[in-house]
């Protein structure tokens, strides 16, 4: 199964600080094999090449009705010509999608849904621009992953539950899967947030381990919870006493009884590799492929 791994593109963030450009390293990882890609949000990417189109849009995307976006996003995968308001912009996102042939592109970003929005009016929009951003780049199989690292403490469950519902039942027009991850909160409990709000899980279990190695959830009362149909996305990395480590290998996770519990429950969803960022990521990764391979 780890022959089909893919990446998050954090990954790459210190070539892209050091000049890289973000579709170079899509075009070179997925000549590699690796054609899951998940578009992580960051200061690496909205510095890169690719974060300024990526600013672009998100201006252009208030002068066009949701209905209009989505069809330029069609048009521009397809190769289809399309009349825009902003013709250089859209001919750079079909060179982008061009590049991207052949790759599942998903996007992902920070976000407090644990929480009470302050302004509910600004927390839907930065939803609805953040929906649109995934399907521009993938509509064949567009997908939005949340991911919230700061509230800490006591959830107030039934305000995460609700913003769940409020947030998938935005562009019903856009068709899309729409996901959380655990981060600073147990995998138990973010699962039971997603399944009560409507959304799918992406998981990782190295964010259960605390640096001493022990787990804020034991590993097994999660998969006692889990339904496949529940997953769509499990990422990969392993940590040591030192931290998250730059390829995969031996330390607190234990991939091979992940993989069974995938295998054996016949998970269809994908697996993406998220190490830690170095100038050699393309390296780190086909040896952490190699490694998660022996499995």
């Amino acid at each position: 199964m780890f022959e089909k791994l893919g990446i998050v593109t954090n990954i790459w963030s210190e070539e892209i600080e050091n000049g890289a450009r973000f579709d170079d390293l899509m075009v070179e990882f997925g000549a590699n094999g690796f054609k899951d890609m998940e578009v992580r949000e960051g200061d690496y990417l909205r510095n890169s090449e690719f974060g300024e189109l990526i600013q672009q849009l998100e201006s252009a995307m208030t002068e066009y009705t949701d209905s209009e976006f989505r069809m330029i996003c069609d048009a521009a995968w397809r190769g289809q010509t399309h009349e825009t308001k902003h013709p250089s912009l859209f001919e750079a996102v079909a060179s982008f999608s061009e590049k991207a042939s052949g790759l599942t592109l998903s996007y992902a970003m920070s976000h407090p849904w644990l929480s009470t929005p302050n302004d509910k009016e600004t927390d839907t929009q930065q939803i609805v621009s953040a929906k649109k951003l995934a399907y521009l780049l993938c509509p064949a199989r567009p997908r939005l992953r949340l991911v919230d690292p700061d509230t800490e403490g006591e959830i107030d469950e039934s305000a995460a539950i609700a913003n769940l519902k409020h947030y998938s039942t935005l562009l019903p027009d856009y068709p899309m899967i729409f996901a959380v991850e655990n981060a600073r909160q147990t995998a138990t409990l973010t699962l039971k947030l997603a399944v009560a709000g409507g959304a799918k899980l992406t998981y990782d279990e190295t964010n259960t381990y605390r640096a001493d190695g022990t787990t804020v959830n034991p590993p097994d009362e999660f998969w006692g919870a889990v339904k496949m149909t529940d997953l769509t996305s499990v990422h990969f990395k392993q940590k040591t006493e030192a931290g998250v480590i730059s390829e995969v290998g031996d330390g607190f996770v234990d991939f091979g009884a992940i993989a069974e519990h995938l295998k054996t429950r016949h998970y269809t969803g994908d697996l993406l590799l998220e190490n830690t960022p170095t100038a050699h990521s393309l390296q780190d990764a086909l040896r952490s492929r190699e490694y998660l391979l022996s499995y």
